[in-house]
């Protein structure tokens, strides 16, 4: 299993319309084909919360290569969906994340 986490960086006067967002449009786009699943949503706090707040979206799968099919599937499109919605309001970058058994 791999975690695939974006975090993104969000303006104050954009977090209710980017929350509305991604639990009505972008999580359900984004696990319907069940690729990737159990989505989790989490605020990454930070010194810097004044002019915004940043938000990590996370997604677990099979494998990386699952992964990787996903997001030639529809990575790219959920990308441009978000550019279309927000353009250059909100920041972004993904990282893939393996469970290390303690």
């Amino acid at each position: 299993m791999v975690i695939y986490n974006t975090t993104f960086s969000v303006p104050k006067e954009l977090q209710s319309e980017f929350l509305d967002f991604i639990r009505d449009e972008y999580i359900p786009l984004s696990t319907k084909n069940n690729i990737i699943k159990e989505p989790r949503l989490t605020r990454v706090f930070s010194k810097d919360d004044d002019e915004g707040y940043s938000y990590a979206l996370e997604f677990k799968a099979d494998t990386i290569e699952a992964l990787e099919e996903w997001n030639k599937m529809y990575g790219r499109r959920l990308y441009f969906l978000i550019m279309s919605k927000f353009r250059q309001h909100i920041q972004g970058f993904a990282t893939i994340l393996q469970p290390i058994d303690l």
